[in-house]
């Protein structure tokens, strides 16, 4: 996995799984470009599978999208990956979050 970058070049490692076309999944994606990370995509999910892989399994039990890791930390569930991103990279219309 290679490090991406903040636009304001911050090392960081981030990684979505999930399909482009799920609507949580947008999500995602969505906070991450309005806080202009770099990111890492994995097509998981519908016609792509891999949800009842072991590996996926390790990182999710429930075997649903999208999940996110962050350098080591992984989670999933939309919701708790937005409020992460957010508190996490606290910058542009997130800026003031606490």
């Amino acid at each position: 996995m290679q490090p991406n970058h903040l636009k304001e070049g911050i090392e960081v490692t981030l990684t979505v799984w999930g399909r482009p076309e799920a609507v949580n999944v947008q999500k995602v994606l969505w906070c991450a470009e309005e806080l202009g990370l770099d990111y890492t995509r994995i097509d998981v999910g519908g016609h792509f599978g891999g949800l009842d892989t072991p590996d996926f399994l390790a990182m999710n039990p429930w075997g649903r999208i999208p999940v996110i890791r962050h350098n080591d930390f992984t989670l999933w569930e939309s919701n708790a990956c937005l409020r992460y991103l957010c508190r996490t990279f606290k910058q542009g219309p997130f800026a003031n979050l606490s």
